[in-house]
């Protein structure tokens, strides 16, 4: 079992009930790590007005080379609400969950995106594991919220 982390206050943090930390025998801290933490990008990737690349401070110390950590989905943040917008969505939730089949934990992985009434991204997580059972995660991106489905 990992250590969870849950949504309190807008934050992600760890939540302690009954004087014990609440821990996580799922999936949802790795995808909530994977996809909640800013990938580094490159200088062609930087989003326009963008101040920073961004990144996780791990990945300098990564014990395999080019291994990035998080997602690139804040490079969205400022984006036109188009189709290729929800299709670059999608990618990015992939490719920043990779590690998961990479690494046997995981069979496959599929990420559906649409818009919701206010305009958010809404990216529907659909995880296979390798007893074949499903978990589901749906992700409203711009409030940052994961939501267990």
């Amino acid at each position: 079992m990992d250590l969870g982390l849950n949504l309190i206050d807008g934050c992600f943090d760890v939540e302690i009930k009954n004087g014990d930390v609440v821990r996580d025998d799922g999936l949802e801290t790795a995808v909530t790590i994977s996809l909640f933490t800013d990938r580094r990008v490159t200088e062609e990737e930087k989003p326009y007005l963008a101040n920073s690349k961004r990144g996780y401070w791990g990945d300098l110390f990564s014990e395999i080379d080019g291994d990035k950590m998080g997602s690139r989905l804040w490079t969205l943040e400022r984006e036109k609400r188009t189709t290729e917008v929800l299709r670059r969505a999608e990618d990015y939730t992939r490719e920043a969950l990779q590690w998961l089949i990479d690494d046997g934990v995981v069979l496959s992985i599929s990420a559906i995106a649409s818009y919701d009434n206010n305009k958010f991204i809404n990216i529907d997580v659909k995880i296979i594991k390798p007893l074949g059972n499903e978990s589901r995660y749906k992700i409203l991106w711009d409030k940052q919220e994961l939501k267990r489905g």
